[in-house]
This record gives C-alpha cells, structure tokens and sequence, in this order.
C-alpha cells in the first residue's frame, strides 16, 4: 500500500519539477475534468469549487483576522486560531490544574487537594466591541438562538433564517450533542457594507466571526449566497459550543482546548452543513496526494540524488493519481503542540495546516462518507478525557506533592487521552493507524473517479 502512494508521490513531484513548479506548492488550480467528477463523486453534484483561503493581515497592523475556508474569526491582538484566546506558556502534559473552591478530591477536574501553583496564561486579548451600538436591531430568536437581525434598507433578506440556523443546530446535534449548551446568540447584519462599518475588527474578507469575550456570533446577510453563508455560520457555532464545552461559565478556570481538534472539528462541521457526507473538504482528502513528514525527507533525499521513478512507480502512479497538487503533513506529535500553527504562519503554510487538522479530526470522527459519524462514541469520549486531570508524577514514577503535602494536578495529555478513548500506544500509533485508513480509502475513491473519465 505504502509503494502505491510513494510512487504516486514520486511521480507528481518530477511532473512538478519538470515544469519548473515547486514540489509542495501552497496554491494551484486544481480545476479539471478529474476534480470536476471528484466534487460529483464526493458531494453528488457539480458546482464551481469554492476558493479555500486562509489568514491574512489585515490593513491595521496591529490586527490580523483569521479564516479557514470559508469563515473567519477576527480578535485583536496577535493572529491566532478561533476560539483559542487563553494560551498556556507551558507545554500541555506539564500545566498544572488551578486552584478551586472546591473541597472534594476529584480527578475529573481541579481542586482543593491540586497544587498552588496556576498555569501561566497568556495576556487575554480585549473584548470584542459593543455589536452595532448604532443599529436598531430586530428581535428574531428562535428555539436554540437569540438572533438580532439589522432591518434590510433595500432589497429581500434571506427567508426563514431562524429555521436554518435550526437546522444547523440539528445537525450539530447528530454529530456533537454533548458539546451543545443553552442559547446561542447571533448578529445578522443586512449586509457586508453594514458588517464592515460596524464591526471594527472586521476584515474586508470577512464573512462571520466568534468573539469568546463576549459569547457571540457575528455575521452577515448574504442572500445570493445562502449555503456559503450557512458554512460560516456552522463554523463558528462549533467554536462556540467547543468554548464553552471546554470552558463551561460555572467553572471558575480556563481549559485551552486543543488548536488542532478546535479549528479541525469546526472545519468538519463546516464541510457537512450543505452535505452530509462532506463537500469540498471531503474531495481535497481523496485526490490531493499526501505525504507523510518521514516520506518527505525520502522524496527530497532521493530527488537530490538525481535518482528517477522506476517503471513500476510510473504505473503505479498513472493508475492511481487524479491530481498533480502534493501536500505534505507534519508530523503528528509535533502537529498535536499548539505551536505548529504558529509554526505553519512563518512559513506561509497555514492552508495545509488547516487541512491535516481536518484530515486528523475526520479519522478521529467519521472514517467513512456517511451521514452517520462511526467513530462518535470514541470521539465523546476523548473530548471529556481532555477535561480530566490527573496526578503528577516526578521521573520515578512517585507522586508529586506541593509544599503542604497537597497532590498536585496536572491536565491530562493529548496523547493519554487517545491511548484511553482509542487504544492508540502513543501519538506515532495513532499516526500509523491514520495512514492506514487514508492510502485505502484514497484508492477507492480514486478508483470512482478513474472509473467516470476511463
């Protein structure tokens, strides 16, 4: 399995190479008549392919927006991904758990009994502004939403918008139930002009935004564009519900959550609101070719030696491969650190970032193009796991005790948590299970598509 991909990966590089195009390109037109029958293959039906953009600066230097896809999340402050605004400055198996008011020892969640000594959060960013202090808003709430919709001063809002954020709330409701708290609350402006004017941290690329500070979706109007607008809202939405999961209002603490399974779970739900076995994501994931970090080094290593593809690579890759793009993922238990955002934005990789974290989150969720998310059980599981605390432990296995005898507590790791809810020895197993999942399932799909254009 592994011989298919690498000469599929081969021979997509020396294409690249001999058109004098980087090996890794972080943008190219994948428009063709093989991704025109991958998107009917995938999401059952044609349409133009939706532009996948990423964070950028914005004018203002001392504010930077972020996006995935299709939506964006704007703060202010230095550029970081959505919903993420309490960063611990320690790595995330040594934070220690808070101190409490709570007197029960319980590992489940700081207490009484954990350490003195609080993790050492980063500066919070500023609350968002007042939302459209000048607008005379409309009362349009619904079951789950306390909407506020800005009256249109010319031409037809989009019909029964309390119904679809329903349905999206449905939807989220099949796939993260335990993640879902009380009513969320949503600004609908009339339009992207009005958006703009009110909302200072708004980019001019902008189409929604969660601000944590102050519990609230921003967004606006967009009727000709319905089902991109309903992609944005469902976004955003999951970083709500994945805040306040992790950060319930009862609690007296902050639990970061972690970058990649924050954005990466909020990127999955985005892809299923159209469709509930996924959009454009979905394609991306079966005909871009996908290196793993250790077949990189291999790929580079064996292309400046100035060896060539054998003739059985050659075949292989001409049967199998449906697109020239070839991305590269980073290594899982580097990709887990909140730093590898941070990381990928040096280096002008943020695009493929966001899709190994949706690619990572998709196995973890749903394996397979159903409705029906396979895996959500193991998924639920893990989540609350990450939540959990447990006793600290010096070099020797010993626990580890504060100056008054006091257990100390630590959060419990990524990599914990996933050997508990999945049976994964470590962060390389679940690694190695992942492409064992993706080279099959590429095939497969591929095979649809070669199938449709013989």
């Amino acid at each position: 399995m592994r011989k298919i991909q690498i000469g599929v990966v081969f021979l997509s590089a020396v294409m690249c190479a001999f058109f004098a195009l980087p090996v890794f390109a972080e943008s190219e037109n994948l428009e063709g008549s093989f991704l025109e029958k991958a998107r009917k293959v995938q999401s059952g039906g044609g349409g133009e392919r939706k532009t996948q953009a990423f964070p950028q600066p914005v004018d203002n230097k001392d504010t930077y927006s972020i996006k995935s896809s299709t939506l964006s999340l704007i703060r202010t402050g230095k550029e970081q991904p959505a919903a993420v605004y309490n960063e611990t400055d320690c790595e995330e198996s040594d934070c220690e758990a808070p101190k409490t008011q709570s007197a029960a020892v319980n590992t489940d969640k700081p207490n009484a009994a954990a350490s003195v000594k609080k993790p050492q959060f980063k500066k919070e960013l500023a609350p968002a502004p007042e939302p459209g202090r000048n607008v005379k808003w409309i009362d349009s709430s619904s079951r789950n939403f306390v909407i506020k919709v800005e009256p249109q001063t010319s031409g037809v809002m989009t019909p029964n918008l309390g119904m679809k954020f329903e349905t999206v709330h449905q939807s989220l409701g099949k796939n993260i139930p335990w993640m879902m708290s009380g009513k969320a609350k949503v600004y609908v402006y009339q339009n992207r002009q009005s958006f703009l004017k009110n909302e200072p941290v708004a980019s001019s690329w902008s189409g929604a935004f969660f601000s944590p500070s102050e519990d609230r979706i921003v967004m606006y109007d967009d009727p000709k564009n319905t089902s991109k607008m309903i992609e944005q809202f469902t976004h955003e939405l999951t970083h709500l519900f994945v805040e306040e999961f992790f950060n319930p209002p009862s609690e007296g603490y902050k639990l970061e959550p972690p970058v990649w399974l924050n954005e990466g779970l909020a990127v999955n739900m985005e892809d299923i609101a159209s469709n509930s076995k996924g959009g454009v994501w979905a394609s991306d994931l079966v005909v871009i070719n996908i290196l793993s970090d250790s077949e990189k080094k291999k790929l580079l290593s064996r292309l400046r030696s100035g060896q060539g593809l054998s003739a059985q690579e050659k075949r292989a890759a001409a049967a199998n491969m449906v697109s020239a793009k070839t991305v590269a993922f980073t290594k899982f238990s580097d990709f887990i650190k909140n730093s590898s955002y941070d990381i990928a934005e040096q280096k002008g990789d943020v695009e493929n970032w966001y899709f190994q974290a949706y690619a990572m989150v998709r196995f973890l969720f749903r394996t397979k193009n159903s409705a029906y998310p396979d895996k959500r059980m193991q998924f639920e599981q893990f989540t609350k796991m990450l939540k959990t605390f447990e006793d600290k432990k010096d070099a020797k296995g010993n626990v580890v005790r504060d100056a008054s005898g006091r257990i100390v507590k630590k959060r419990i790791s990524t990599e914990a948590a996933l050997r508990k809810a999945y049976g994964f020895r470590d962060i390389n197993d679940f690694e190695n299970k992942f492409w064992k999942w993706l080279i099959p399932m590429q095939r497969q799909e591929r095979q649809k598509i070669n199938n449709m254009n013989p």
